[in-house]
């Protein structure tokens, strides 16, 4: 009897290790299948983190070189209209100097040359009202008695320095007013800045 006791014993114990090892390979399993999940999804996670953080990182960037860009371009416009104000400045302070009356009177006398040989010729020369009077005189005494009709030279409020000349029957028409040439100067220089600024 006490061998049937110890042979159900080791029966029972046989069958609770086995069942219980059955369990344990169970339950290992199962972790190991959880855990193998649990990678997978932190790798994904992580793809995904770190794909999100490469393509934001791509849009800042992108975003801070355009920002970069769109600054330069605006440091040289404003560069290009700062010198452009400069250089009109420049332009038109030398135009003042240059454009005495005697030098004004030289220079109609040169143009007036072409048109000497027709005595029917009208010179109408406009200036500011501060080089008129001045400007009629010597243009009168430059010109003397090459034209039938004496020059007429008038102030104009609109010519603030410089001066505007028309020989009527020609239809030709001068423009040395203080704006034209700050203009046609300004224009050709600033052509040319727009061009060394775009080389930098």
């Amino acid at each position: 009897m006490a061998e049937e006791l110890q042979s159900l014993l080791e029966k029972i114990r046989a069958d609770g290790i086995e069942k219980a090892e059955a369990e344990r390979e169970e339950i290992l399993k199962k972790a190991r299948a959880e855990a193998g999940e649990i990678v997978a999804a932190a790798e994904s996670k992580a793809k995904e983190i770190g794909a999100a953080a490469a393509a934001e990182a791509a849009s800042l960037q992108t975003r801070a070189e355009n920002t970069i860009r769109q600054s330069a371009r605006d440091i040289v416009l404003k560069l290009k209209a700062e010198l452009e104000t400069r250089l009109r400045r420049a332009v038109s302070s030398s135009v003042k100097e240059a454009m005495t009356p005697a030098f004004m009177a030289e220079l109609i006398r040169t143009m007036a040359a072409d048109f000497a040989k027709d005595p029917g010729v009208q010179i109408t020369v406009l200036a500011s009202s501060r080089d008129a009077e001045a400007l009629a005189a010597a243009v009168k005494d430059t010109l003397g008695a090459s034209f039938k009709a004496e020059p007429q030279v008038l102030a104009d409020s609109s010519v603030k320095s410089g001066l505007q000349v028309s020989f009527s029957g020609n239809d030709v028409f001068f423009d040395f007013s203080e704006e034209a040439i700050t203009g046609l100067v300004g224009a050709y220089a600033g052509e040319k800045l727009a061009r060394i600024l775009e080389n930098r």
